[in-house]
């Protein structure tokens, strides 16, 4: 067999599963890393604080999702133009893409910074909140902003990375981010070896600096070099034409991150009309559910990843096997912790919050058999969206993304979202979670009909 032949070769199903599993472990890991960082916010504000400030992480944390979502205007299109080059062999084109994504996402970052800062106090007094919440959470989301720059570094470093094939970098990256995170976060909350006791400026304290950090991490990386992609004085010089695609392939994304941004804040501002101890549990329950986005982000991936380099190298019949595995692996995997919410649905909360706040297990824990059955559609959505972006397809996720809140979640809440009292039409926070179920799979349907109609393989970039 020649070369050309053996290039040509598809590779077995089993050939096929260990380059998704190489891909997937690194992001499983990174997932978890990213996922702890916030975890171990809540969880020391739950061990440590009042359900105030607990309330206020978890604003805090869904106004944060606003800087990845203003970052995607950058990360999205660069992901899937390094990994489109990648495939077809042109390194050097991938390494001028990742050096004018890096400066856009710098750029990106000081903008985060400034109105993050000026405009803190008038989103979070917009979303219904008041009182010491409201003030913990202005701290808190200021505290983290103060290093968007390094954030925004980290951000498209790593998705620049990915779109390489290189999962392991920000692996390790997050690790570090991690380890100095849930140290000083601790340290700064207890006034361990003489440190101030900050409170929740602490928390947020030391994850500025664990985000900083990995920032610089990820830059030092770069500069030396990892996964083909190097940054160099040459590569980071304004290009217009390598930024007008970076920014036509992702501007369907930033209006998928600012529908859903904007969804989330809504749908978060109904919930916090039910009381501090709703929203607090609701924070919670998040933090459970988001177990399950993780795990399933392991093999969305690779379903991006390799989408975006099969179809470089014009073999658009491995980019849907490649999707077609990634999504049966993912539901499997979230058919799994379907049932563990089911049933481990107190435990899950208790290990949050200790044995401390029953009135915050008693409101929240009853979420999460509900949101048990939304995991085949929260398999699908991470899945095929992801497939679509680095096909470079990104209208069709910003369009479900639409239908999902506006027609489905939003109505549905403001419809049964209502302080209960013995009517059918009044569940409280359980309300706003049955609303979340329906949206999650009916947009899963949604976005597999369009992904088995087969047209994002032809998608131009």
């Amino acid at each position: 067999m020649n070369t050309e032949d053996q290039a040509n070769q598809a590779p077995t199903d089993l050939e096929l599963f260990r380059t998704i599993w190489r891909l997937a472990l690194p992001v499983l890991i990174q997932q978890a890393l990213i996922y702890l960082v916030g975890l171990s916010d809540t969880l020391i504000t739950g061990w440590y604080l009042s359900s105030d400030d607990l309330a206020a992480v978890t604003v805090a944390t869904y106004i944060s999702w606003f800087m990845g979502g203003l970052l995607a205007v950058v990360s999205a299109g660069a992901s899937a133009l390094v990994a489109r080059m990648v495939g077809a062999g042109d390194c050097d084109e991938a390494n001028r893409i990742t050096g004018v994504a890096m400066s856009l996402g710098l750029i990106a970052g000081f903008f985060i910074q400034f109105f993050g800062i000026i405009l803190a106090r008038s989103i979070v007094l917009g979303m219904n909140m008041s009182g010491d919440s409201a003030e913990a959470a202005i701290t808190y989301f200021q505290i983290i902003v103060a290093v968007g720059p390094l954030i925004a570094i980290r951000i498209v470093g790593m998705s620049c990375l990915a779109g390489a094939g290189d999962t392991r970098t920000g692996s390790l990256v997050m690790g570090v981010v991690n380890l100095i995170n849930i140290i000083l976060s601790w340290a700064l909350v207890v006034g361990f070896m003489g440190l101030p006791k900050w409170g929740i400026a602490g928390v947020a304290a030391g994850t500025a600096i664990g985000e900083g950090v990995g920032g610089i991490l990820i830059l030092l990386a770069l500069i030396q070099g990892r996964g083909g992609l190097r940054l160099r004085r040459s590569t980071i010089k304004p290009c217009w034409e390598r930024t007008r695609r970076i920014v036509r392939i992702s501007l369907p994304t930033v209006g998928e991150t600012a529908t859903g941004i904007t969804g989330q804040l809504w749908y978060l501002s109904i919930i916090n009309r039910l009381g501090a101890v709703s929203t607090a549990a609701h924070g919670v329950a998040i933090k459970c559910e988001s177990i399950a986005y993780l795990m399933v982000g392991g093999f969305a991936a690779p379903a991006g990843i390799l989408a975006g380099q099969y179809l470089g190298a014009n073999r658009p019949e491995l980019a849907k096997r490649a999707a077609n595995m990634c999504l049966l692996l993912g539901n499997i995997l979230l058919a799994f912790m379907g049932v563990t919410l089911f049933f481990l649905d107190e435990e899950m909360f208790q290990l949050f919050l200790g044995s401390g706040k029953p009135e915050l297990i008693a409101t929240g824990a009853p979420m999460l058999p509900v949101v048990a059955f939304a995991m085949p559609g929260l398999a699908t959505i991470n899945v095929l969206a992801t497939t679509f972006r680095g096909a470079g397809e990104t209208r069709t996720p910003w369009y479900n993304a639409t239908i999902g809140f506006f027609l489905f979640r939003i109505p549905i809440t403001y419809l049964l979202a209502r302080p209960e009292d013995g009517s059918f039409w009044a569940m409280g926070l359980k309300g706003a979670w049955v609303a979340m179920l329906v949206d999650l799979n009916l947009r899963g349907l949604l976005l597999a009909i369009k992904y088995f109609k087969g047209g994002w393989t032809n998608t131009k970039i």
